[in-house]
Parts: C-alpha cells; structure tokens; sequence
C-alpha cells in the first residue's frame, strides 16, 4: 500500500514539473518576441566575446599551471642537491675536527699546541672559502633551472591571449 501510494505521488510531481517546463517555455518564448532585436544581437556579441576570453583565461591557466608544476619541481630538485652538499661539507668538517682534537692530544708542548692550531685554522679557512664557492655556485645553479620554466612558460600563455 506504501508502494502505491508513492508511485502515486511521483506521478503528480512528473505532472507538475512537466507543466511547469511547459509554462516556462511559453514565457521564454512570449519574452524572446517582446525582446528587441538589437538587444538580442548585444547579447549574442557579449556571449560570444565572454566565451573567447573565457578560453583565452582557461589556456593560460593550463598553461600557467604546468610552468609553476615544473619551477616546484626544480626547486624540489635544487633543495635536494644543497641539503646533499650541506650535509658533506658538515661531514668533512666533523672530520678535520676529529682530527684536530686526535692531533692535539699527541701534542708534546704549548708550543707544538698553539702551531697546530693555528695551522689548523689556517685550513679551516681555506676550506671553509672552498665551500663557499661550492655553495655560491650550487645555488646559482638551482636559482637559474628553476626561474627557467618561469621564463619560458609564463611567457608563452600570455602572447596566446593576447
């Protein structure tokens, strides 16, 4: 009896919504022949130009988005090389302090003592000048592969629109 009676109901809500379509359609057309025909015309041209920019912006967009997807991936790259050489030049630097404090306890004399300091800091400096430049130049490298896509692939997008 439940089934009955909602089946019922269906049918008088498809009724109601076809009359309702049937209502609307009478009412677009009767407004269509009131609507002058110079507004109708505006209306097209301003549809049609809308459309045009519409894929224009959806081109550059696309565009748009495979450029930066490519500058993230670059940087993701770039970020992985300096934390790889970061982390060498912490290794290499652990290591000349290890030496230094084996050295220093083979030391006989204050004097022994203070050249091998110094020597050492000597070259520390030389290295520490040596990772500079490896670091400077990395980050070069990395800046440059990853404004590329920049460069080139937001360019592209907005000659198209233009």
């Amino acid at each position: 009896m439940t089934d009955t009676n909602t089946q019922a109901r269906a049918a008088r809500v498809s009724r109601a919504a076809a009359a309702a379509t049937e209502a609307n359609a009478e009412a677009a057309d009767t407004l269509r022949t009131e609507i002058p025909s110079s507004l109708v015309d505006l209306f097209e041209k301003s549809l049609a130009r809308t459309k045009d920019v519409h894929e224009k912006m959806t081109t550059v967009l696309e565009h748009s988005t495979e450029a930066l997807e490519e500058v993230f991936s670059c940087a993701n790259r770039g970020v992985g090389e300096y934390r790889t050489k970061l982390m060498e030049i912490a290794r290499a630097n652990a290591n000349t302090a290890f030496d230094l404090a084996r050295e220093a306890c083979e030391v006989k004399s204050l004097p022994e003592f203070v050249e091998l300091t110094l020597k050492h800091q000597r070259k520390q400096f030389e290295i520490a000048a040596s990772q500079l430049k490896e670091l400077s130049a990395l980050t070069q490298k990395v800046v440059t592969e990853t404004t590329e896509p920049i460069r080139t692939g937001l360019a592209e997008p907005f000659r198209i629109a233009s």
